[in-house]
């Protein structure tokens, strides 16, 4: 079942649609405003993660960047949410 992990923003209804269009079935979300947030561990059986950059600190997106390189994942950066995430994964495919 392929699952994704959603960082940064607050309501991500519309990445979560772009992303079961997409065929990914099962989407957790972390906020990133928490301070135990920067030390958690990635989820098991991730596919892929979306960074919604314009509501993270540089350190949390450094270190999500660092435990997504060590396990192989993709990693997808958007400012904005679901328009630029579609397009994204549609220029990927």
């Amino acid at each position: 079942m392929p699952k994704a992990l959603v960082i940064g923003g607050d309501r991500i209804e519309g990445i979560r649609h772009v992303l079961h269009a997409q065929g990914i079935d099962s989407v957790d979300h972390w906020t990133g405003r928490k301070p135990g947030d920067v030390r958690r561990d990635l989820p098991q059986h991730l596919t892929m993660i979306v960074v919604v950059t314009g509501w993270l600190n540089h350190s949390m997106m450094y270190h999500i960047k660092h435990l997504a390189h060590k396990r192989g994942l993709r990693i997808l950066y958007v400012r904005h949410g679901a328009d630029l995430l579609q397009h994204k994964l549609q220029a990927a495919a």
